[in-house]
């Protein structure tokens, strides 16, 4: 398969060549347009051999999110991470690592992960909304409450937000309809990123910058 992929590489780096001196991240899309037709383990080779090569925030943002749909979430989290060092404006990179926490059940480092970005950006609604569901989830009341009361200033009509203030209202609780905590715990960890986050795999166009 590497030898495969390093042709490919070869002869496309070659083409870009003749007609200008290729950039760091020309030589990059490359190697991302090639690993954006694959998955799983075959996927994380090429972004793998890429690194060797050139490094740049999409092709760790693909390594990542490629060790997430492999089910390998402790790599998929070390990558996010390196990540970060490397490039910490760019936020796509935490958001990577709290789905790959919450997949692993690493609660406290989920919910800290989310705390940070929202420390870094407050108006958020995604995140803070992630993070709403996740104590209301786990029947985190009081907690939901402070961080709705938070987030209503950013978005009056936050669903999560009023719900979490409810169910921490005597009255409100009172005609509020009854929760099926254990339910809720069977399917805590089960759902795919993309439910909860806007993670999705490069194709050479996207911007990391954009939540």
């Amino acid at each position: 398969m590497k030898k495969a992929l390093f042709a490919i590489i070869a002869i496309s780096l070659a083409f870009s060549t003749s007609c200008h001196t290729i950039t760091e991240e020309e030589k990059a899309q490359v190697y991302i347009m090639e690993g954006s037709r694959q998955s799983g383990e075959e996927a994380t080779e090429t972004y793998l051999s890429a690194l060797e090569e050139v490094e740049t925030p999409s092709i760790y943002y693909n390594l990542a999110y490629s060790y997430l749909e492999a089910g390998e979430y402790d790599k998929a989290a070390e990558t996010a991470e390196k990540a970060e060092e490397l490039y910490p404006e760019y936020l796509r990179f935490s958001y990577l690592k709290a789905y790959a926490y919450r997949a692993e059940g690493r609660i406290w480092s989920y919910e800290k992960t989310l705390r940070d970005i929202i420390d870094r950006d407050p108006g958020n609604i995604t995140i803070r909304d992630m993070l709403l569901e996740h104590y209301i989830t786990t029947g985190r009341k009081q907690d939901a409450a402070a961080l709705a009361e938070e987030t209503l200033p950013y978005d009056h009509a936050d669903g999560l937000a009023l719900r979490a203030l409810a169910g921490n209202s005597a009255f409100f609780a009172s005609i509020a309809p009854e929760e099926n905590e254990e339910e809720k715990k069977e399917r805590i960890w089960t759902e795919p990123p993309f439910i909860y986050m806007p993670l999705s795999l490069l194709n050479g166009e996207a911007d990391l910058t954009l939540l």
